[in-house]
């Protein structure tokens, strides 16, 4: 499972991993493109939370999870996870995203979601 890549990451490197993602970036880059990829990464995130929202937290699975008590990070990753790969997102970007929510928490992430469009 992809998700498995992820769950060992730091956020900065999940945030890095996003960026390169989203722009497109090859192998082989230098540290200042690393460093640019985890801003672009963080700043994307932080700029589609209410989007990444909408997608994620009124879904039946993970709708499940929220309100639990001694939620399981990784159980948590793999409802956010499959709820991403339906949507259609790429499996590097659902997973990175799934570990990122996971470790904010579904409650707090969660918390006032807006109502789907």
């Amino acid at each position: 499972m992809t998700l498995d890549l992820y769950l060992d990451k730091t956020d900065d490197e999940l945030f890095e991993l996003l960026g390169a993602g989203l722009l497109d970036d090859g192998l082989g880059i230098s540290p200042a493109d690393r460093g640019a990829n985890r801003r672009f990464g963080k700043q994307w995130f932080e700029h589609k939370h209410r989007d990444l929202q909408r997608k994620i937290c009124h879904q039946e699975r993970v709708q499940g999870l929220l309100g639990t008590t001694g939620s399981d990070r990784v159980l948590d990753a793999a409802a956010v996870y499959e709820v991403l790969q339906h949507l259609g997102e790429e499996p590097a970007t659902a997973g990175v995203l799934a570990v990122l929510v996971a470790r904010i928490g579904l409650g707090s992430f969660c918390a006032n979601a807006p109502a789907p469009s």
